[in-house]
């Protein structure tokens, strides 16, 4: 155990959701090496003589915690120090966060001596910096509102109680990210409200200033469009606003348990309240970039630019989707990300540790959660059955063939719950609610209403079964396991003999709801499928059957199929990157969005900011 003599803590034995605690700890310091081991739940900050020093907690899984371990022998000073570390308890399960009690464990070592440490001595209080327990949910994916105040006196700070967590850890297993200097928003013109523009789309932490003639509340609206005259923060039953309340006089925040992402913040408070300053404290990954290809320029090389740029605002602790609405981790999304990352940064540890990070997210029923760490999610078959495409992809990028063995229990573990849906059909038969039949988000495929029923049979699920079995056949090859029980080839038959069209040469995406899309087409092609009238109609050509177009998150699929069935198609490829891209910068993108649609459908929720909209990077890297 890491952690010596050191036990977890709270100020009490019952915390409420969303509940803040400060905890005191005082050492001596004179020479040697001083180290700090901590971990918290649900995230913490640290202070050392009055200084922020580190903070963010990475998420953990209820019977696995993972702590952090730095040198902070350069910050202390000679004589006494002292520690403060503020703690957030949300008290939530959410699509970033498994609910596991309120807590804190640390220890404070010099030259491997343990001289504090966590304990029923420690002295802790309930925070007057922050609004306790506020039961107000920003999005489901990412949780409690996270309010500050500068309305109280420093709390009576009083012994703390052990609490029962886990004493399973594990390290940090990537590098923390890195603060930048502050983005200061500038104000914007627009009728008499008061938004301020950050001038491109960013993630990071929000500071503020202000002056208020009274005690007053401020809420800081946050988002990534401007509808109406406005800062589009309520959007159904979300509401991107953070509340902070003032003295009279000067107050001034840095609210760094939540990180946000968007372009616009609007204040939203009384005329008497005057800001002096407002902006983001933006936080990077620390990864190199690789130099791109000498033929980008002009647009491509934008386009290329632009994507590197959407892939750093989706990557902090782990992958995220999106940095506004949910910052969660999916498998399908953060496929693509990786595959971008090996060709855009240098270093590949990232990816790595996800995918091992992932692997742990496994259900009851060995398929794997939605989001990571998550539990009880409605699990994505579509989503599950990709793991090993992704395992492969990055055995293929790296050369290293340890990772398999790690994680080759939750790859079995997929497939073989996947095969047991295999029924006297010959095909994988759709499971029922609360499984989420759904493979992207167009008409027949987003598994909602009519489509994905369970009891149905899809294409997609079954063609990506096959499509994954040839991966992780060659991933069973290159450590020498056993071969796969699965017949793939009669798995094919059976696809062919109930979808495939020999009038038309098109594949139907189900057995229900008589829709024709690109995707379903591509997986087929994919896996050997199809004939030259499949390949038109995904190209769309002319006198081909018109199919339902793929989104943007998917299109990497349609061109793979592509050029596995036509070696010539490379400027097919590059002008429908081209279209695609340059109409999402000729209305301002300043990093690539969830779907082509997002910008107009923003009322909706959709996002300005996806990281699987990286795509290009990778084109550009294979084609040019």
């Amino acid at each position: 155990m890491p952690f010596g003599k050191a036990r977890w803590i709270w100020i009490d034995n019952y915390p409420c959701p969303n509940e803040f605690a400060e905890f005191r700890e005082s050492f001596t310091y004179s020479s040697g090496k001083v180290t700090l081991k901590l971990s918290a739940e649900t995230d913490y900050i640290v202070y050392l003589n009055g200084k922020r020093i580190f903070f963010c907690q990475f998420a953990s899984y209820k019977n696995e915690k993972y702590y952090d371990e730095e040198d902070i022998t350069a910050l202390c000073k000679k004589g006494e120090n002292t520690l403060l570390f503020t703690v957030r308890y949300e008290g939530a399960d959410t699509a970033c966060h498994t609910d596991c009690g309120g807590g804190l464990i640390y220890s404070v070592e010099c030259d491997k001596t343990q001289i504090a440490y966590s304990s029923e001595k420690t002295l802790g209080a309930k925070s007057h910096c922050y609004i306790q327990n506020e039961n107000r949910f920003i999005t489901v994916q990412l949780g409690l509102t996270v309010g500050m105040k500068n309305t109280e006196p420093e709390p009576f700070f009083t012994p703390c109680r052990q609490v029962d967590m886990s004493y399973s850890f594990s390290k940090r297993p990537v590098k923390r990210f890195i603060e930048g200097k502050p983005i200061h928003a500038n104000l914007l013109d627009i009728s008499a409200r008061r938004i301020y523009d950050l001038g491109r789309e960013e993630a990071g932490y929000l500071f503020l200033s202000v002056r208020c003639e009274k005690s007053t509340k401020v809420k800081i609206a946050y988002g990534e469009q401007i509808k109406n005259g406005y800062v589009n923060y309520i959007i159904g039953h979300r509401d991107f606003s953070l509340d902070f309340e003032c003295q009279a006089g000067e107050n001034h925040f840095e609210n760094m348990f939540l990180r946000l992402g968007g372009r616009y913040l609007e204040v939203l408070a009384s005329s008497n309240v005057e800001i002096l300053d407002i902006g983001i404290i933006p936080v990077d990954y620390p990864v190199t970039e690789r130099k791109c290809s000498p033929a980008l320029d002009g647009l491509e090389r934008q386009i290329y630019d632009v994507s590197v740029r959407t892939l750093r605002l989706c990557m902090h602790t782990h992958y995220e989707d999106c940095p506004w609405r949910e910052q969660a981790l999916y498998v399908l999304d953060s496929r693509n990300q990786m595959l971008c990352g090996y060709y855009a940064f240098e270093e590949t540890e990232f990816q790595r540790e996800n995918l091992i990070f992932m692997s742990k997210g496994k259900r009851s029923d060995n398929m794997l959660e939605l989001t990571y760490p998550s539990v009880n999610t409605p699990a994505i078959p579509f989503f599950s059955v990709m793991y090993p495409v992704a395992v492969w992809e990055y055995v293929e990028h790296t050369g290293d063939t340890s990772i398999i063995t790690e994680v080759m229990d939750t790859m079995l573990g997929i497939m073989n719950r996947l095969s047991s849906w295999i029924d006297e059909r010959g095909l994988i038969r759709n499971p029922p609610k609360p499984y989420w039949n759904f493979y992207e988000w167009s008409h027949g495929s987003n598994g909602h209403g009519e489509f994905g029923l369970g009891g149905a049979y899809d294409l997609m699920i079954n063609c990506a079964f096959a499509y994954s079995c040839e991966r992780l056949s060659k991933l069973c090859e290159a450590i020498g396991a056993p071969e796969l029980p699965y017949d793939v080839e009669k798995l094919k038959k059976a696809i062919v003999k109930t979808f495939f069209n020999e009038d038309t040469g098109i594949f139907h995406s189900s057995t229900v709801n008589g829709v024709d899309n690109v995707l379903g087409n591509s997986f087929a092609l994919l896996i050997g499928l199809g004939d030259e009238r499949t390949l038109r109609a995904i190209k769309g050509e002319s006198g081909a059957p018109e199919l339902v177009p793929i989104t943007l998150s998917m299109k990497g699929y349609m061109y793979d199929a592509i050029l596995a069935a036509d070696k010539n198609a490379k400027n097919f490829i590059l002008d429908d990157i081209r279209g695609s891209y340059s109409h999402m910068l000729s209305l301002g993108a300043t990093s690539f969005w969830e779907t082509l649609s997002s910008y107009d459908e923003a009322d909706d929720g959709w996002s300005l900011c996806h990281g699987w909209s990286a795509m290009p990077i990778f084109y550009y890297n294979k084609l040019l």
